[in-house]
């Protein structure tokens, strides 16, 4: 008896600790099991607003050279790294000039402890250095691969909301995507207090602004979601997966049926002293898109919907600003 009590315990324990799903997105890319994908994915959106997806068809040895691209372009003397700047959070930000936890807070004063390289297309000079030489072509094959998979996931999206599979086609045809490269630099691990409830943060806890975010990292330790319930979930991903997790825009569109799940990268016991990488894809819809309560997520009755309608470049450019501490305009 006293055995059956441990086990009911432990699965009760279980059933309650959320987990970031797997899902294998390749019955979807090659038309066998579309909405058995799209059930699995509309399941993580609701419950955790994070998933992490294998069977994308982009390859790790593509995923691993921008890695190495970004290595040494971060590697450069800063100097030569703030030569690429341009408005909107574009080119190079150094550390300490971002603080996304104003998104949400704006008395907050952290400055978060990375250093970014955040692209979009066309290629431009301003935001695309030439050095190191073949970092703009690796990128560039990388950007349209990956832009490519957030247009399947939206596709994805659409049937996960039992929607005609092309519902967000023309919301998301001129979408605004950024690809951003992120550098933290190794913590001495004398310094780092890892004791507490409220670790020293790198990232500090946000949500993603837009429609979703693609993340690759070679190694993700340190990042964390927050459940519904209030528990920081830690998100480890096979380093040939990639992470997923969904945008206060789509948030607004679900009527918050889907969550944009809080986030946040802390410092992690066996990877002090030692960089951390990650290559975030965010993806947004057109800037003209005006975002409103979907069919299907709201009940003027039971279930009001619970956002005004906002244009989709208005909510970016008031999040960018406050992240930046400075009025920002998309161009």
């Amino acid at each position: 008896r006293a055995l059956s009590i441990i086990f009911e315990h432990y699965n009760k324990k279980m059933k309650s600790t959320p987990t970031i799903p797997v899902i294998n997105i390749a019955p979807y890319l090659d038309g066998t099991d579309k909405q058995g994908v799209a059930d699995l994915v509309g399941r993580a959106c609701e419950e955790i607003g994070f998933f992490m997806i294998q069977g994308h068809n982009i390859p790790l040895n593509l995923l691993q050279q921008v890695q190495r691209e970004a290595t040494q372009f971060f590697d450069l003397p800063l100097e030569t790294k703030q030569e690429i700047s341009a408005p909107f959070g574009l080119g190079y930000m150094g550390e300490g000039t971002e603080n996304v936890a104003a998104t949400l807070k704006e008395e907050s004063k952290v400055q978060d402890t990375k250093e970014s390289l955040n692209l979009t297309l066309p290629v431009r000079d301003e935001i695309w250095p030439q050095n190191p030489p073949q970092l703009n072509d690796v990128c560039k094959s990388y950007y349209e691969s990956v832009e490519q998979l957030a247009s399947q996931l939206m596709r994805l999206f659409a049937l996960a909301l039992n929607l005609g599979e092309d519902f967000f086609d023309d919301k998301v045809n001129n979408a605004f995507t950024v690809l951003r490269m992120l550098n933290y630099p190794a913590q001495d691990p004398n310094t780092v207090d890892l004791s507490t409830d409220s670790p020293a943060t790198r990232n500090a806890e946000h949500t993603d602004y837009g429609t979703l975010t693609i993340l690759w990292s070679p190694d993700s330790r340190g990042l964390q979601a927050r459940s519904r319930q209030g528990e920081w979930i830690d998100v480890v991903a096979p380093v040939d997966h990639f992470i997923i997790n969904i945008g206060d825009l789509m948030m607004n569109w679900t009527n918050d049926k889907w969550i944009s799940t809080l986030h946040r990268v802390i410092p992690h016991k066996d990877t002090l002293g030692t960089r951390r990488m990650s290559l975030p894809f965010f993806h947004n819809p057109n800037p003209d898109a005006m975002i409103e309560c979907i069919p299907g997520c709201f009940d003027d009755a039971s279930n009001p919907k619970k956002y005004e309608p906002i244009l989709a470049k208005s909510h970016l450019e008031m999040k960018v600003s406050k992240a930046l501490g400075k009025e920002e305009k998309m161009e």
